[in-house]
């Protein structure tokens, strides 16, 4: 195997690690709804991941190893990812948090980072809406829809 094909080949295992650990964090709640899967499906597409695949990935029929970004700036991307998927259903649930944290642990990452990328990405919007963090907190925060 030449040396391009392994680089591409652990390329794409990042990649699919990526989705695959977007689809742990819609999932971390008990189940995943439509507005996750259109998110995650989105994110696949920029790395060129076809939508049967990331199914075949949420129905686990296909399994995939974890495989950690190399850079800082793919950490905290992965990072991003989950926090957006997390949050683009308006409820935040305490096992997705709890996944997210112990992923940037395992990035070798502070996982308050989790709580800044959620602040930073719902707060950055315009107008209140309130979120869900687990079964009795609600947090009053600032967001672009209703």
């Amino acid at each position: 195997m030449g040396l391009f094909k392994v680089f591409s080949s652990n390329e794409r295992d990042k990649q699919l690690s990526h989705i695959q650990n977007l689809i742990d964090v819609a999932y971390a709640d008990g189940n995943i709804d439509e507005t996750e899967i259109e998110l995650i499906i989105s994110i696949g597409g920029k790395y060129d991941i076809t939508r049967d695949e990331i199914m075949a990935l949420k129905e686990k029929r296909k399994s995939v190893r974890f495989s950690p970004p190399s850079s800082y700036s793919a950490k905290v991307k992965l990072l991003e990812d989950l926090v957006k998927v997390m949050v683009v259903n308006k409820e935040i649930d305490d096992k997705e948090i709890e996944i997210c944290k112990s992923l940037a642990l395992k990035l070798q990452l502070s996982p308050v980072i989790i709580d800044d990328l959620v602040m930073t990405l719902v707060g950055a919007k315009s107008r209140r809406r309130t979120l869900s963090m687990g079964p009795f907190v609600q947090l009053d925060i600032l967001t672009g829809s209703s």
